[in-house]
């Protein structure tokens, strides 16, 4: 990770390099287009380096920080039986054994439902989308995100999502009808990073630009729904970074 301002890197090892960089607090990657190739005694000078985030349109919501982690989210407390005093500092919760299986505790029969404007992902977005125990198995879980449009346009929205893991897991999203047979968006089968499993903040991150026709919204309320559709173990699932739902591009007069 790099930040503002100049960067000087000594002593490398003759070798070809690539470079990429992020920036705490905004979505996506830098990466240098060129190899960057390191010979004895040379000196390279890479000039002044932009990076442009992922944006279309202006923010007219978002969930979380985009620090390539869940950590702002909800992270419960564990089953009383597996409680480790170690890691009782709200930092460290997310380190407790077993935390997979409290989505089921909270949410026995209805998935999450997260209002924009008033819920606060803080307290109501659980820190790890993973399958619902059912029994002796494991049943796939559907998001829900509610928000209000007052006007609605014909141009195309966006939702930008970031993730920080995911594990044999497949994201469906669905505009306003969670029965559609064809979801708008799949990222189809993604990760093995298991960060869920092994008590981790993040694995693999990866990021996904969804256009949104403006005639797939309507005036008043509009759901989005989350889908991780794969349900065969308790660690299928994902951990979202960060969720922001872009208007249409502004038109300069």
């Amino acid at each position: 990770m790099w930040v503002l301002g100049k960067q000087k890197l000594s002593g490398v090892r003759e070798s070809t390099y690539n470079l990429n960089a992020w920036i705490p607090g905004v979505m996506g990657d830098y990466k240098y287009e060129t190899d960057i190739v390191v010979t004895p005694g040379s000196q390279i000078q890479l000039g002044d380096l932009l990076y442009n985030p992922p944006r279309n349109g202006p923010t007219l919501w978002e969930i979380g920080i985009p620090d390539r982690t869940p950590a702002e989210f909800y992270v419960p407390d564990p089953s009383p039986e597996l409680r480790n005093n170690v890691f009782t500092k709200q930092n460290q919760k997310y380190r407790q054994y077993g935390l997979w299986d409290r989505y089921t505790d909270l949410y026995p029969e209805q998935d999450l439902v997260y209002t924009v404007g008033t819920s606060d992902y803080r307290k109501d977005w659980f820190f790890a989308p993973v399958n619902r125990r059912t029994n002796n198995t494991f049943q796939s879980t559907t998001w829900q995100v509610s928000f209000n449009l007052t006007d609605v346009r014909t141009q195309t929205y966006t939702l930008q999502i970031a993730l920080a893991s995911a594990n044999y897991a497949e994201i469906q999203v669905r505009i306003n009808n969670p029965y559609a047979e064809r979801p708008q968006f799949t990222t189809k089968l993604i990760g093995r990073d298991n960060a869920i499993a092994r008590h981790g903040l993040h694995g693999l991150y990866s990021s996904y630009n969804i256009s949104v026709r403006g005639f797939r919204l309507v005036h008043g309320k509009n759901t989005i729904y989350l889908k991780q559709s794969r349900g065969a173990t308790p660690f299928n699932g994902v951990m979202y970074d960060y969720i922001r739902f872009e208007g249409p591009p502004e038109v300069s007069l």
